[in-house]
């Protein structure tokens, strides 16, 4: 039912009940020994009735008044039928609402993934294990459904969207996340939503994994900030594997999150101005954290710019970034 014919519903329904009330009112105010005197008390006794509250104060005592009378009773029946069944659509409407992520989440420097496949779940699998926030932007039921039985609530939030309505990727904050990652199948897909998606939130850090290596200076002059292929970074692996396995092991180990001391893990944390690091030098700081906590710091970044190894003189600074092996217990004491 459109809005037009609702409106023409409703104004039938209050006309009939205005009808009914004054004739409630004419039969019983001109009978005497009646209780309806005005039409207030007309209308506060249709109320009572309508609504099942039933004072008793008011009631008809004429033929026709009582007549009047079954009908707000058999009314009542009908109000209350569509009380309760509008309330239950409303709160099973909201329910569903939040469901699929329409009400928004407020995270803030958080990931997102904008589109479902088996490789954006490897790569959801790991932020999650990391104990990271995450948002993820679905366009299918059944991969909401897919991922909240995976994932909880507490870390992950999703939202069902059609992924080209870019409007409602404010709902995931897309503003203030930390990084997107476009995960589409082909990478054409992948370069035109980018463009887009880049054209409407220009300031957005933005991570791509692409088949064609081709394709990677036009990722570059859309300023997405890391470009991943594919097929170079798995011929790297593979090749590791032949040659020097134990270091293609090791390199596994340390991409992939650990949450243990069994596993080692490569993190980064950044220099704010509450850390006792800033302004000693690179030497002294590598060798206290591996003496005092196991950390074994291997490269810094200053202003976007990765330092491998640097000078033992090297000075830190705030806002550098700290590049250190760590295991799962004792990666905490640089966060």
């Amino acid at each position: 039912m459109n809005t037009k014919q609702k409106l023409i519903l409703f104004t039938v329904i209050a006309a009939i009940y205005n009808l009914l009330v004054y004739g409630l009112y004419y039969f019983e105010s001109n009978f005497e020994n009646t209780n309806i005197h005005n039409l207030a008390d007309a209308y506060w006794y249709s109320l009572v009735t309508l609504t099942t509250v039933g004072y008793g104060d008011f009631y008809p005592i004429t033929f026709w008044g009582r007549l009047i009378g079954i009908l707000f009773v058999l009314g009542s029946l009908g109000m209350l039928g569509f009380i309760v069944t509008e309330l239950s659509l409303k709160i099973s409407e909201y329910l569903k609402k939040r469901e699929m992520g329409y009400f928004g989440t407020d995270m803030n420097n958080h990931c997102i993934i904008i589109g479902w496949n088996a490789f954006s779940r490897q790569v959801a699998e790991q932020i999650i294990k990391a104990n990271e926030n995450l948002a993820i932007v679905v366009n299918q039921e059944s991969d909401l459904k897919t991922i909240k039985q995976i994932y909880s609530d507490k870390n992950c939030f999703v939202l069902l969207a059609d992924l080209n309505d870019y409007k409602s990727l404010e709902k995931v904050n897309i503003k203030d996340s930390r990084r997107v990652y476009v995960s589409f199948e082909n990478d054409t897909d992948t370069l035109v939503y980018t463009i887009s998606l880049k054209k409407r939130y220009e300031s957005v850090k933005c991570v791509v994994a692409i088949e064609n290596i081709e394709l990677k200076s036009s990722f570059n002059y859309l300023g997405v900030q890391f470009i991943i292929p594919k097929k170079e970074i798995v011929s790297k692996f593979i090749a590791s594997y032949i040659f020097e396995p134990n270091v293609a092991l090791l390199t596994e180990d340390l991409i992939s999150t650990s949450n243990d001391r069994s596993n080692l893990d490569i993190c980064e944390t950044k220099l704010t101005s509450k850390h006792v690091y800033i302004n000693t030098n690179y030497f002294d700081t590598f060798v206290k954290l591996k003496e005092q906590y196991g950390i074994t710091l291997v490269a810094l970044s200053r202003n976007g710019e990765l330092i491998k190894n640097p000078e033992n003189s090297f000075k830190l600074l705030e806002d550098d970034i700290l590049v250190y092996i760590a295991n799962g217990e004792n990666k905490q004491f640089l966060n």
